[in-house]
């Protein structure tokens, strides 16, 4: 099953799949990684990735300056690539939190996305207003959940259903 998710910012997205990869990780392998904000001082400062087999982060983006840039942030595509690179990617479900601007700074992480297409169990958190190529077939050929406050909860149950059998 092809299970996409979207929502506006601070939804809780990553929480989501936070909590459906607590659920199903003693059931079935699972691979891939989740996207974090990094605050300090109450202000958002950047993104890390986690893998979710080894607990291992990368910085993805930081304020400050230089190329490429999505907003404020610098996204940080060497290391962003390396992290990529080392990643386990044989689970039998494959999460990707999430397909947005700054990951796709990465022609890597791009290929990535394509090889994976092939995989028959895959969980993808998908920038809800992104205009891009790879973000429209994903809405168009998966199944697509839109998270809110009011059923994100709800979420966690149906989507750990779909992937246990």
């Amino acid at each position: 099953m092809r299970l996409a998710i979207t929502g506006r910012p601070g939804v809780g997205k990553t929480t989501l799949c936070e909590k459906i990869c607590e659920r199903l990780r003693e059931k079935i392998p699972i691979s891939g990684f989740v996207t974090k904000e990094v605050r300090e001082k109450g202000k958002r400062i950047g993104f890390k990735a986690f893998d979710l087999s080894t607990g291992k982060t990368v910085w993805i983006s930081k304020v400050g300056e230089g190329q490429p840039k999505v907003g404020k942030y610098v996204v940080l595509v060497d290391e962003f690539e390396e992290f990529l690179k080392k990643l386990d990617w044989d689970g039998k479900l494959v999460v990707i939190d999430e397909i947005g601007p700054m990951e796709l700074k990465s022609a890597v992480f791009s290929q990535l996305i394509e090889k994976l297409l092939s995989h028959e169990d895959l969980l993808f958190v998908v920038h809800q207003t992104l205009s891009h190529p790879l973000v429209e077939r994903i809405k168009k050929h998966f199944k697509l959940f839109v998270v809110t406050e009011q059923n994100r909860d709800a979420l966690v149950e149906e989507i750990c259903r779909i992937f246990a059998k």
